[in-house]
């Protein structure tokens, strides 16, 4: 049995495309979380950041590569147990994490996400985008918008943008997983002041290899972030349960230092996601 996850919620994330799972994220990760935040985004010497400019004003709206920074809160999140457990369930033991990025909407910015969604596949396994809430997301002011049951469908993106949607509030802690083929959205913020969400999307090795989505490479490598993740995971929280990884050749790092000299190599391989699929009529 999960600790994290229910049959019940994996049940609704198969027929729905959705599901959330309130108050996964301790106080003290979630404080870790936000002084990443706030160090990453007043780092002038990190150029994984993308700006738009409105009346004037400059917003940072999304960064990349959360787990190559010098605060290395996002290798700890990516390698808790609760989201791993998580991933397991749902796409395999051979699971990993393609991307990593965060999605920031500011009062002011006026910058809606439009309709998409986040990869095109076949359907021969589960993969997934788990977004992690470090601020309230409320219903008509930043809550992300889907449309159930859209992973099935075979309709064009445009299309499935015409049916009916519900908006999923969320809180500080929460998350929220969907299918990548789930049709989603968000408008612009309207009362709050800030929203960011952390967004890990996780495949499974055999269904890249059946769609040859990927490389081998590539899925070996960002299958080592996860080991990087773990090791550093440990090293914050060595008194903590740590996920049990069903890998022979698994060995955690001793250091933080080793760790980022491991960092510096997996990140040496262009990631080269495969690109969202956006309906651009609305």
């Amino acid at each position: 049995m999960n600790k994290y996850i229910t049959k019940e919620q994996i049940n609704e994330f198969y027929t729905e495309g959705f599901v959330k799972l309130t108050s996964c994220l301790s106080q003290e990760l979630l404080y870790k979380l936000n002084l990443f935040f706030d160090e990453v985004i007043a780092d002038k010497n990190d150029h994984q950041k993308v700006t738009i400019t409105v009346d004037d004003k400059k917003f940072i709206t999304n960064l990349e590569l959360l787990c190559y920074k010098n605060n290395l809160a996002c290798l700890e999140l990516l390698g808790n147990p609760f989201l791993l457990e998580i991933a397991q369930a749902i796409c395999g033991d051979d699971f990993f994490a393609i991307q990593e990025f965060a999605v920031l909407k500011n009062l002011g910015d006026n910058l809606p996400v439009l309709w998409h969604q986040d990869m095109m596949h076949k359907r021969t396994g589960n993969c997934f985008t788990v977004g992690i809430y470090i601020d309230n997301a409320n219903l008509n002011d930043g809550a992300l918008r889907v449309i159930p049951k859209s992973h099935l469908s075979n309709k064009n993106i445009c299309d499935l943008a015409k049916e009916d949607f519900i908006e999923v509030p969320m809180q500080p802690g929460d998350i929220l997983i969907h299918d990548m083929m789930l049709a989603h959205s968000s408008e612009p913020l309207q009362k709050n002041q800030k929203r960011r969400v952390i967004y890990f999307e996780f495949l499974s090795a055999k269904q890249v290899e059946v769609e040859n989505i990927y490389t081998k490479e590539l899925v070996e490598n960002r299958t080592k972030l996860l080991a990087l993740a773990m090791s550093y995971y440990k090293l914050q929280n060595p008194l903590s349960e740590q996920f049990d990884w069903k890998k022979n050749d698994f060995k955690y790092c001793e250091t933080e230092k080793e760790i980022r000299v491991l960092l510096n190599e997996v990140y040496s391989i262009p990631i080269k996601a495969k690109p969202s699929n956006y309906c651009f009529e609305f």
